[in-house]
């Protein structure tokens, strides 16, 4: 059965000429101008192993906030999931950011738990209070 080896969050993946994986920009920290505000693009990216030529690879992305509201729910047109090989590449549009703190981008294989990726959105302008959440 295909599992999750690894994920990360990055502006942009994609494949070379030479069929590389390509990832710009890995986000370990995401520093805002100001909260609330709108993450324009972004990509989730996970590799599998395991996987079977029978495998039938269902997969679930998104991200939770610190107070727990989820954004970048599949079937609300911010979530587009590709399937290259082994890797899952999902590209995530207009997420909105609306508190500091650590914010949880998830992919989750059918009948597996979440693999989490943990980013702390913080902004830049000293005047957001960053223990608001």
């Amino acid at each position: 059965m295909a599992r999750i080896d690894w994920a990360v969050v990055c502006e942009s993946a994609f494949f070379d000429r030479d069929d590389r994986l390509c990832l710009i920009g890995i986000s370990r920290t995401l520093s805002v101008a100001t909260l609330p505000c709108t993450l324009r693009q972004a990509t989730l990216v996970a590799r599998l192993t395991d996987i079977a030529p029978v495998d039938e690879v269902a997969v679930v992305v998104g991200m939770v906030s610190p107070s727990g509201y989820h954004g970048a729910r599949p079937g609300t047109g911010h979530v587009a999931i590709n399937m290259a090989g082994e890797y899952v590449l999902a590209s995530l549009r207009d997420i909105p950011l609306m508190e500091p703190g650590i914010h949880r981008f998830q992919v989750k294989l059918r009948g597996q738990p979440a693999v989490t990726v943990d980013v702390p959105v913080w902004p830049t302008d000293p005047s957001v209070s960053v223990h608001a959440q």
